[in-house]
């Protein structure tokens, strides 16, 4: 993880004490790496406590694991790339803010990564009865996508991109199952009723949204967050989407090499397969 990108991409999620935290660390990263969790709650008037908390909130076992991080991330920190179509960009100019938009949002979706709660997910996934994906809109793109490649190897996937049809696999799923829910937002109606309702029954449920106070993840057993945009609606939506589609991709990934000889045949029996059929 950077530490960096991963405290801006945190701040619709912190209390006005871990803003103020935050935003001293993102101001003075090369000054507080000698100080101690006291020294830096006297600097940001908050409290050794404070700065403890706000560590552990990040993933951290505390302020001194937080700054061998942040001491690795000074060098990878990304520039401020403005990447809002304007009226007057030419074609070239269009080419190259797209292309550093995704090249931006890819790097910050790998920079954010919890390894152990990506370990967890995969794991979830892996001693799954069935997965039952969620996900709306672009998020639809994503969590197609994703039952494609589980049904590819052998792993029963279900998906379906009517939101309501969504809603009834509740009453199919049990503690064996494991839901993955697609949501940028977190908030997206329906999905939001259908995260309280697996969370009452037991149900196993991983969700891939953005790092803010959200109600999917709120009540999601694994977290796996992707970057916060703030551009417009329609590049906001782009991000999102790529951003999504990495992280089941390393689910993907993680899931295959798990038995790798075994998924490699089970590609090969499927492409066949499809051959013989079309024929």
């Amino acid at each position: 993880m950077n530490c960096l990108v991963q405290i801006r991409e945190a701040q619709k999620s912190y209390t006005t004490t871990e803003k103020i935290i935050a935003e001293y660390i993102l101001e003075h990263a090369h000054d507080i790496l000698n100080d101690s969790a006291q020294e830096l709650g006297k600097k940001t008037q908050t409290s050794a406590a404070a700065v403890i908390r706000f560590s552990k909130k990040l993933g951290y076992k505390g302020f001194s694991d937080l700054k061998i991080s942040l001491a690795g991330s000074q060098q990878n920190e990304e520039e401020n790339i403005d990447a809002v179509l304007e009226e007057t960009d030419d074609l070239s100019t269009l080419i190259h803010k797209c292309c550093q938009l995704n090249i931006s949002t890819v790097q910050k979706t790998y920079q954010m990564i919890n390894e152990k709660n990506l370990q967890k997910a995969i794991e979830y996934i892996i001693n799954a009865q069935t997965v039952y994906l969620f996900g709306v809109g672009s998020s639809a793109i994503v969590a197609y996508d994703f039952s494609q490649k589980l049904i590819r190897i052998g792993k029963k996937a279900i998906y379906n991109s009517d939101i309501h049809v969504q809603m009834t696999f509740a009453e199919s799923m049990s503690p064996n199952d494991v839901a993955v829910f697609i949501s940028y937002s977190g908030m997206t109606t329906g999905l939001t009723g259908m995260a309280k309702k697996l969370k009452s029954d037991g149900i196993p449920c991983i969700s891939i949204t953005q790092n803010s106070k959200n109600i999917v993840a709120k009540n999601s057993t694994v977290n796996l967050f992707v970057p916060l945009e703030e551009k417009e609606i329609r590049i906001g939506a782009i991000s999102s989407r790529s951003a999504s589609l990495v992280m089941t991709d390393l689910l993907y990934y993680g899931v295959y090499k798990n038995d790798l000889q075994d998924n490699k045949d089970k590609l090969l029996e499927t492409k066949d397969l499809v051959s013989r059929l079309l024929k």
